[in-house]
């Protein structure tokens, strides 16, 4: 099933590459999420590294965005885009 970025609150502007294509339920995003001050991180998500208290890295299944978006404890998710190399 192709997901609906464009139902999900939580979600920050989404890259032009990956809304270009649809991505179904098993697909691999990695995603930056901002959990509420003083929450802890969802325990369903693995964090990849962390770059504060309330932000960390993650890899995630597409279909885990309407999880996350419905997480009280989450306050937002950005998609992680390749930043052009810089010369």
């Amino acid at each position: 099933m192709a997901i609906d970025f464009k139902s999900l609150k939580k979600l920050e502007s989404l890259p032009a590459s990956v809304q270009a294509e649809p991505h179904g339920d098993e697909d691999r995003l990695v995603v930056l999420i901002k959990v509420r001050q003083g929450a802890d991180h969802p325990s369903y998500i693995v964090p990849r590294a962390k770059m504060g208290p309330d932000i960390f890295s993650a890899e995630i299944r597409a279909g885990d965005l309407s999880r996350i978006e419905s997480d009280p404890a989450v306050e937002t998710v950005s998609v992680s885009r390749q930043i052009p190399l810089i010369k």
